[in-house]
């Protein structure tokens, strides 16, 4: 016989077993995406298309959540003003500079200066709007952000190879949209999956009536069965739904805190799956910088989990 602390026990760790599996599931979902811009950007697709591949499947599935929500009254918190708001800081735009860095920076160029940016706006605004104090500990991490990204953005600068400097501003133009998407999340309580619906649906009104006029069907359609399969995959359903929902699960089996350490791992998932893919053979001061970000995220995001927990307690 089990007693009721060793259930109690055996609970906890397959709740934790299986919110790990969640947060996996959410790096992996996030980092094929990123992977899929940069080998349609290699393949002759525009942000344009990847674009309508993004949004017009995540509309489709993530109606019916807008629809239930508003029908049950959940939609209370989402007037139409935010909604346009969010969909402005995580829709067209957003993705436009996600995806379209990639048209002139390789996949490590993408995979480190998003999440470091979002990191290193993250705890400005903190101290900034929120008036936190910044530990030493903070300080450290967002130190070693900064040195992982002047390793891998800097040689640009020096060389003055002008199209890696447009994809690698992008990417921080990527990043400092998605931490105003959060903010604005933050701010009035707005479930991931609800804006997430909002901001799919919002972007494909937008974006879908335009596409038969800039060419959209008739580059999608040079694509292979595989190909087109992939790309649909890994922005519509991995990126617009997949990832949300695996990211929600993770939340609610180790806590937001734990969960907010996901972003941490996406560099490295990014290169382990993306290099092989893509055929990239990043420089060995591209490869430093990468782990030196790696360890800038988990030193900034560990330190906010401590906090968390601790609070919690």
């Amino acid at each position: 016989m089990i007693d009721r602390d060793g259930e109690k026990m055996g609970l906890r760790l397959t709740r934790e077993a299986t919110g790990i599996g969640f947060a996996l599931t959410a790096a992996v979902m996030w980092s094929l995406f990123l992977i899929a811009s940069r080998v349609g950007a290699v393949d002759g697709l525009l942000p344009i298309d990847m674009m309508v591949l993004r949004f017009s499947l995540a509309a489709v599935l993530l109606a019916p959540v807008l629809v239930w929500s508003i029908r049950r009254g959940d939609g209370g918190l989402l007037t139409p003003r935010r909604a346009i708001f969010l969909a402005l800081a995580a829709g067209p735009a957003f993705v436009w500079l996600n995806v379209g860095g990639f048209q002139f920076a390789p996949l490590a160029h993408g995979a480190v200066i998003q999440p470091s940016t979002v990191a290193l706006a993250g705890m400005g605004l903190a101290a900034l709007l929120l008036g936190e104090t910044l530990s030493a500990r903070q300080y450290v991490g967002a130190a070693l952000l900064l040195a992982g990204m002047v390793a891998i953005a800097g040689p640009s600068v020096f060389v003055v190879n002008m199209e890696i400097l447009i994809g690698d501003s992008m990417f921080v133009g990527a990043g400092l949209f998605w931490v105003a998407y959060t903010l604005l999340l933050k701010r009035w309580g707005i479930s991931g999956l609800l804006a997430a619906a909002a901001v799919s649906v919002l972007s494909a009104l937008v974006v879908l009536p335009i596409a038969p006029f800039v060419g959209v069907i008739e580059r999608l359609t040079q694509l292979t069965v595989a190909e087109l399969l992939f790309h649909v995959t890994a922005h519509g359903l991995f990126n617009g739904v997949g990832a949300i929902v695996a990211f929600g699960m993770a939340v609610e089996r180790l806590g937001a805190a734990k969960a907010s350490l996901v972003p941490a791992i996406i560099p490295a998932t990014t290169l382990i799956i993306g290099l092989p893919m893509t055929g990239e053979n990043p420089t060995n001061l591209e490869f430093i910088g990468a782990a030196i970000a790696c360890l800038g995220l988990l030193v900034a995001l560990s330190l906010k989990t401590i906090r968390d927990q601790s609070i919690d307690k």
